[in-house]
């Protein structure tokens, strides 16, 4: 069996210890030594750091975007532009998972991984049974429940399903987790509900065939002059 082979058969495998669940998010991470902590908890007093970033991100985007109708919103538009946020990338597709790796590591040395998700049983750890749809659930505000904990303070991460107001989230099929006030990583807050499955370097040539009869290239998942340029690169200098 290959190496690509192996890592789908340990894929299914782990679904099926999180027990086959209804609706599956993946992540990849094109180095396994990764843990899935958001970017702004790499920084020190990030709840205060979290307060500034989003008014000052607010307060500048506003002279360049369209109005947003809600913080939630903002916050969508703070992750897409690469501000630290708590919030973590997710896919419903293991596919557009696999091209996150493999276009984030063409010559990586390191394994990669992907991570699978039970959101729903992530949510349960919180005393949520559903998938929190937003900005749909009024009661779930931003400010309220991370900044005032009210009605309550949240501390394990929470799986939310955005709208979908960029073409960059739809073409990825993106959703999010929501990382609480528990300044701790998955590892240890939300054990039982996700899964890590290494890929090995000596499987990432047959990935990337894989991901080319499936047509996730740059193009199509970052659907923008970025990711157009990035596909044209790659399809023209390819082992230059």
């Amino acid at each position: 069996m290959s190496a690509w082979n192996r890592f789908l058969e340990e894929v299914k495998q782990a679904e099926i210890e999180l027990g086959n669940p209804r609706e599956i998010w993946y992540r990849g991470h094109s180095q396994e030594s990764w843990k899935l902590n958001p970017s702004l908890l790499r920084y020190s007093d990030w709840k205060t750091k979290e307060k500034e970033l989003f008014f000052e991100f607010s307060q500048t985007a506003s002279r360049l975007f369209d109005k947003r109708n809600n913080d939630w919103e903002i916050l969508f538009d703070m992750q897409h532009y690469w501000i630290p946020t708590r919030l973590l990338d997710w896919t419903t597709v293991m596919g557009v998972a696999i091209a996150f790796i493999l276009h984030a590591d063409y010559e990586g040395t390191e394994n990669s991984c992907l991570y699978i998700l039970d959101p729903r049983s992530l949510n349960q750890l919180s005393g949520r049974n559903e998938i929190i749809s937003l900005p749909d659930d009024k009661k779930f505000d931003y400010k309220s429940i991370y900044w005032e904990h009210i009605p309550v303070e949240i501390e394990k991460p929470i799986a939310v399903l955005p709208q979908q107001q960029s073409p960059r989230l739809l073409a990825q099929k993106g959703v999010f987790t929501v990382h609480g006030n528990l300044n701790d990583s998955f590892e240890n807050s939300a054990t039982d509900c996700y899964r890590k499955v290494v890929l090995p370097n000596e499987a990432k040539e047959e990935a990337r065939t894989f991901l080319k009869w499936a047509n996730l290239d740059e193009y199509t998942i970052y659907p923008d002059i970025v990711g157009m340029s990035q596909h044209i690169k790659r399809k023209i200098l390819r082992g230059e």
